[in-house]
């Protein structure tokens, strides 16, 4: 990614309260999803747009931030002998994955860098992104059980089998919303998300209606698997913050972990076999 210098330095700017600022922009980004090299890449655009240069700290619950007035004319910098930097601790936020936060928050650090706008815009711009009223829960659900019938077509299965897994998809993801509403413990709410989803595609398998009805157990519980989690916990790993891409990769394993249990408990229940 490119990187930023800093700026000259913004007298008028509070920096206790940039300090807040930034502390809930990056901690944003870490509940939509975003990998931490990106999150300290657009976290260190904006302060530098202030004329601040952050040191950045972040595991898998708090991140700690430090912000030092650094002077420069945005090609050459150092740090003043009297410099007094400011420090602060924010827990990271829980939030479902969101790419179109992911690209507007990264947007608006390259806003603030190229035009320099008050505080109060920032935190206005920042706050409409937060606004944005997510899509429509009747149509993801609607997709995303779509979405896991082709897979059960593309991989070889029937077109009964295919119309069981939407079935299914559609009643364990419809479970997983309520659930998640009502902040239940998330990897309980995977256990019971794909014993129903599973469960209902099983049903049609015992009953004889499904050709291929291994193709479609499997299937059934695909939109949990826990991609994004993989990915960054990868990218984290390759960019050098590796205890964050060891906890992000632990995390995912618990999520398969936890689908293997709800779908353990489907097979044990209807005698059904994958092997």
């Amino acid at each position: 990614m490119p990187q930023s210098k800093p700026c000259p330095l913004r007298e008028d700017v509070d920096k206790e309260r940039l300090l807040d600022f930034l502390l809930r922009y990056a901690t944003t980004q870490t509940s939509v999803g975003v990998q931490t090299n990106r999150i300290v890449v657009n976290t260190t655009r904006i302060a530098h747009a202030y004329g601040y240069e952050p040191t950045i700290m972040t595991f898998q619950r708090n991140m700690t931030m430090t912000l030092t007035p650094v002077l420069g004319d945005g090609r050459h910098s150092y740090r003043p002998l009297d410099a007094h930097p400011v420090s602060g601790m924010l827990q990271h936020r829980h939030g479902p994955l969101n790419f179109f936060f992911n690209a507007e928050l990264s947007r608006l650090s390259w806003y603030t860098y190229d035009n320099h706008p008050s505080l109060d815009e920032l935190e206005e711009r920042f706050q409409k992104i937060l606004d944005t009223p997510p899509m429509n829960r009747w149509l993801v659900l609607y997709l995303i059980s779509q979405a896991n019938m082709a897979f059960c077509l593309l991989f070889g299965g029937d077109l009964m089998s295919g119309l069981f897994v939407f079935l299914g998809t559609f009643c364990g993801f419809l479970l997983r919303q309520e659930l998640n509403r009502r902040h239940v413990y998330h990897y309980l709410t995977v256990v019971l998300s794909a014993f129903v989803a599973s469960f209902v595609v099983g049903l049609g398998a015992k009953f004889g209606y499904e050709e291929f009805p291994k193709i479609a157990l499997s299937a059934s519980v695909l939109y949990l698997i826990p991609g994004v989690p993989f990915i960054n916990g990868m990218m984290d790993i390759l960019d050098g913050y590796v205890l964050n891409g060891i906890s992000r990769l632990l995390t995912a394993v618990m999520i398969v972990v936890s689908i293997t249990v709800g779908l353990s408990v489907t097979l044990m229940s209807l005698g059904l076999s994958l092997l």
